[in-house]
C-alpha cells in the first residue's frame, strides 16, 4: 500500500479533531475563551456602574452648583441694598417719610382727636340760646328717650351741625362708648367754644376727618336704625371721647343706674327743644 497516498486520503478535519482532543492547547484556549467572555462581562458591568456614578455625580455637581449660584446671587442682592442704604437702618429720610405717608393713608381713621386742653370745656356757657342754630335732629326722625350726660334717642335718618364748627374727635372703636364718638367745637354763636358730641349708633359721613370745618345744617352722622342703645348727643369736654357731665363731676356709674340726668344734660335737652327739636325724658 501506497503510505504516501494514504496519507493524503486522510481527511485534514478529522486530523484537526485528533490532534485538538490530544493536545492540551485545547483546554487553554477553552479557559483563554472562558477568561475572557468573563472579563468582558465583568467590564461591561463595571463600565455601566461607573457610567451610572459619574452620571450621579454630574447631577449632584449641578444642583450644587445652581443652589450655590442662587445663594451667592441672592447674598449678593442683600449686600449691596445695604451698602446702597448704608446700613439696614439708614434709609433716606425722603424715603422714610413717603413710607410713613403711605402707612398712615393706609391706616384706617378710626381714632383721632384735636383735644383743646383739660380746661377747654369750663370755658362754655351752656347757654340755651337758639340764634344761630339749627335743630341737630331735623333730618331724622327719632323718638326721644332718657337724659344723662346727654340725651339718648331711637330713630333713623342723619345728625346735623347745630352751628358752625370743627371737627374734634372721631372714633368709630375703642370710643369707650358702646358704639362711636363724633365730636365738634362750636366756632359762633352763644356757645362758640362748647363741644357738642353724637355717640354711640352712629357713623360719620363720608370723608369726615378731625380738622374739617362744618356749617350750621350739614350733615355730620347717620344714625344706625334700630341700635341696640339708640344713639346719645350732648355737649363734650374736648378731652378724649369724654362728655362734658363727666368731667365737671356731674354724672358717675351710680347716677346711671338710677336714671339721675346730669345739669349738662339738662341744658343740652333744653337747647334741642328751643332749636324745635325733642327734649329728652327726665326719667330719675
Amino acid at each position: 500500500m501506497d503510505s504516501t497516498r494514504d496519507r493524503a486520503r486522510v481527511d485534514p478535519w478529522q486530523e484537526m479533531d485528533r490532534w485538538q482532543d490530544a493536545d492540551p492547547w485545547r483546554e487553554s484556549l477553552e479557559r483563554s475563551l472562558a477568561r475572557r467572555g468573563k472579563s468582558t462581562r465583568s467590564s461591561t458591568g463595571v463600565h455601566r456602574n461607573r457610567a451610572r456614578r459619574s452620571t450621579a455625580r454630574r447631577l449632584r455637581t449641578r444642583i450644587l452648583s445652581a443652589k450655590t449660584v442662587t445663594a451667592l446671587a441672592l447674598a449678593a442682592a442683600i449686600v449691596a441694598t445695604v451698602l446702597a442704604n448704608n446700613g439696614p437702618e439708614s434709609s433716606p429720610p425722603s424715603a422714610r417719610a413717603d413710607a410713613q405717608r403711605a402707612a398712615t393713608a393706609r391706616a384706617p381713621a378710626t381714632t383721632r382727636s384735636r383735644d383743646a386742653g383739660p380746661a377747654a370745656w369750663r370755658s362754655c356757657p351752656l347757654a340755651v340760646t337758639p340764634a344761630g342754630y339749627v335743630n341737630p335732629l331735623a333730618d331724622a326722625i327719632v323718638n326721644p328717650e332718657r337724659i344723662d350726660q346727654g340725651v339718648d334717642y331711637a330713630g333713623v335718618g342723619k345728625l346735623v351741625a347745630i352751628g358752625a364748627g370743627r371737627i374734634t374727635h372721631l372714633a368709630m372703636d375703642n370710643s369707650g362708648w358702646p358704639g362711636s364718638f363724633i365730636e365738634y367745637r362750636l366756632l359762633d354763636g352763644a356757645d362758640a367754644g362748647c363741644y357738642v358730641y353724637y355717640a354711640e349708633g352712629v357713623t360719620p359721613a363720608d370723608g369726615l376727618r378731625v380738622g374739617d370745618t362744618v356749617s350750621a345744617g350739614q350733615p355730620i352722622a347717620t344714625i344706625i336704625p334700630v341700635y341696640p342703645t339708640g344713639i346719645e348727643i350732648g355737649w363734650g369736654a374736648g378731652i378724649a371721647t369724654k362728655a362734658y357731665a363727666k368731667v365737671a363731676g356731674q354724672w358717675s356709674p351710680t347716677d346711671d343706674e338710677d336714671n339721675i340726668a346730669s345739669a349738662s344734660g339738662r341744658s343740652f335737652s333744653a337747647l334741642i327743644a328751643a332749636l324745635g327739636g325733642p327734649p329728652g325724658k327726665v326719667e330719675g
